[in-house]
């Protein structure tokens, strides 16, 4: 193990215990801890593009909670293409109040799953991903499934555990930043994701969950 006291990292990601997991004894980010214990993500911000797909992000997320979204399929609007699908709702306020808040910059992503279409629209000129936007769709379906499983945001990095644990594991320096110190500067954060919390307190987790509940539309799909 590459950390002290990876045992109690493992119970507070709910890991079960027969879980395989990789050994390796070289010194580790705690990043590179969540990611060789099926708990992180690392991507790179920008997208190189514009717009923005999304795609590959959702796929590879899912994975991380296996099986529980597995059957998920996962589609988007880009800016400038037709919504054959409409939308059941106006723009949020938020978003209505954007300048330039047309076709040109809309994105709309879309997850059906168990039943149910989840949906969520922003705009956004960058060729940066809307990490949050990804989450809170996810969380949705999470949500709707019955598992305390959600993913969290931290900067350029994506946790995946029950929210009091991840909360704890913040609390025991699993994870950096706790101290008030944010994984990223504010201006980073900005660019990163307009709905961006900086992820760097216990109780900024809640927040960031509720900002994402909030911009979700969900129905059900026969």
């Amino acid at each position: 193990m590459a950390i002290q006291n990876e045992h109690r990292l493992r119970e507070l990601l709910q890991i079960p215990p027969e879980a395989w997991i990789p050994e390796d004894d070289r010194p580790e980010y705690w990043d590179e801890t969540f990611m060789r214990l099926g708990r992180g993500y690392g991507f790179d911000p920008e997208a190189g593009e514009y717009p923005v797909n999304h795609g590959q992000l959702v796929l590879d997320l899912a994975r991380l909670v296996s099986p529980l979204l597995d059957g998920a399929r996962f589609t988007q609007v880009l800016p400038g293409q037709e919504d054959v699908e409409g939308e059941e709702r106006a723009p949020s306020p938020e978003a209505s109040d954007k300048e330039g808040a047309g076709t040109n910059n809309r994105y709309t992503l879309r997850l059906r799953h168990g039943g149910r279409r989840y949906s969520v629209t922003f705009h956004d000129f960058s060729g940066f991903y809307n990490i949050n936007a990804v989450l809170a769709l996810l969380n949705a379906a999470l949500e709707a499934s019955g598992t305390p499983m959600r993913f969290f945001g931290f900067g350029d990095v994506v946790v995946v555990g029950p929210l009091r644990g991840v909360q704890q594991a913040m609390r025991e320096g699993f994870i950096p930043g706790f101290d008030g110190a944010g994984v990223f500067e504010d201006w980073e954060l900005e660019e990163i994701d307009a709905w961006s919390e900086s992820g760097d307190t216990p109780e900024s987790l809640v927040r960031q969950l509720e900002k994402g509940r909030r911009r979700v539309r969900f129905c059900f799909v026969v």
